[in-house]
Parts: structure tokens; C-alpha cells; sequence
């Protein structure tokens, strides 16, 4: 149905519920840490930017300088593995700060949305990590719950599969974000009524991609600026 394929292509582009005032202008973008419920954090063997890193780290970034008055190692990729609120979020992060506070921004945004939708009802957090479009359809699409009495419930699984940071962007510094999310248990139900429960839309029933665009403002912290989900092909 055309409601059914709406919401659905909404779902897609947001990824666990749609989409996912905080530190000053004078404060630094990487001291946000993920406001998930648990996670696991490990150093990743690989310079590679992907969810799961392979063979050794780059030399710039696994010794030390031998010269003396040689620049310090750059550091190690960490791997971060998140669940809260149904959501299972997991993602390599580069050891460079500009790198790590836009994928620590972005994971925050994605466990308040998924936090969103799971009650649903709005979090005063969201513009700290999206604004623009991904902010304004995200309040839309909890309206819509509200108001059609609907859901999230289940599980949702989100891998950061490549991250791209580029400092020279044009007007602001930009990472674009690929992710694959796995939303096969992830369901939208009605709350209320003689169809408590059931399903209110159908199932997306494969993993598929999604491409996020995060930029620093000029506030120095790093935002969801844009989002373009593709459910109709696989990952």
C-alpha cells in the first residue's frame, strides 16, 4: 500500500527509527562520548576504515618515531560495538580527533533516534548531532506515530561499513558515512487498539545501505546534515 511504501522509504533513509544543547563553541567535538547504554570499546588491528578490520595497522600509526624530535604515532583505529533501545551499532574508528568525534557524534545520533522511536516521544538531545532535513523529518516521523498510535519494537543492527572524512569541503569540513543495517527484526506495530501489535507496515526482509553525510558547524561540533537510503538494493 502507498502509506506502506512511504514510511518504509522513511524508515530506509533514517535507518533504526528514520533518523538518529550540547558542548559551547569553545568546547571540543571529541570529548562527546556515545550515549548508548553499554559499549565495548577494543583496538582495531588494521588502519582500514570498515566494521571489521583486517591484517596489520599502517607503520605511520604502529611505532613510534625512531628519530629524535620525530612527530608521536597517529592512533590506532578502535573498533566500538554499541546496543541500546534494540539498537546494535558497531563501527572502526580512525585514531585522528576530526575523524572520531564525527563518528562519535553520528552513533549518538543514531541511539537517540532508535531511543525515539522505541517510545515514541522526542529527545531535546536531537539537534545536538542533526540538523537541517535529517532534523525535521526525524520530528515528523514521531508525529506520525504519535498520532497513528504506532511503534518500533525489535531489533536493529547498523555497521558502519566506510567512513570518509574531508577537512577542505566546502562551506563546512564533511564525512560521508556508509552504513549497512540490518533491519529484518525490526518492526513498526500499532500501540493501541484492537490491532495492538500487529504489523502496521511491512517488513523490509534484507540488509540494505544507507549514506550519511555529517559536517562540523560552525558551533565546532559535527551534525547529520543528510541522509539517502537504498532499500531496494542489498549489503
Amino acid at each position: 500500500m502507498e502509506r506502506g511504501k512511504v514510511y518504509k522509504g522513511l524508515i530506509g533513509a533514517f535507518g533504526a527509527c528514520l533518523l538518529l544543547a550540547g558542548c559551547s563553541s569553545s568546547q571540543k567535538p571529541a570529548a562527546l562520548g556515545p550515549v548508548g547504554e553499554s559499549a565495548t570499546d577494543s583496538a582495531a588491528g588494521s588502519a582500514t576504515v570498515s566494521a571489521t578490520p583486517t591484517g596489520t595497522a599502517a607503520s605511520s600509526s604502529s611505532s613510534t618515531g625512531s628519530a629524535s624530535g620525530s612527530s608521536p604515532a597517529a592512533a590506532a583505529p578502535r573498533t566500538v560495538i554499541t546496543s541500546s533501545a534494540g539498537l546494535t551499532y558497531k563501527a572502526t574508528v580512525p585514531g585522528d580527533p576530526d575523524s572520531a568525534a564525527a563518528l562519535t557524534a553520528f552513533e549518538n545520533y543514531r541511539v537517540i533516534l532508535t531511543a525515539m522511536s522505541s517510545k515514541p516521544d522526542y529527545s531535546t538531545n536531537l539537534g545536538d548531532y542533526a540538523d537541517g532535513n535529517p532534523l525535521t523529518l526525524a520530528d515528523t516521523y514521531i508525529l506520525t506515530l504519535k498520532q497513528n498510535n504506532e511503534v518500533m519494537v525489535g531489533t536493529t543492527t547498523e555497521t558502519v561499513t566506510s567512513s570518509t572524512l574531508t577537512m577542505a569541503a566546502s562551506p563546512l569540513p564533511l564525512m560521508t558515512i556508509t552504513v549497512c543495517k540490518d533491519a529484518t527484526k525490526y518492526h513498526e506495530v500499532f500501540s493501541y487498539g484492537k490491532n495492538k501489535g500487529k504489523l502496521a507496515v511491512s517488513d523490509i526482509t534484507h540488509p540494505y545501505p544507507l549514506t550519511y553525510t555529517v559536517h562540523k558547524s560552525a558551533d565546532g561540533k559535527w551534525r547529520v546534515t543528510s541522509v539517502h537510503g537504498e532499500s531496494d538494493k542489498t549489503c
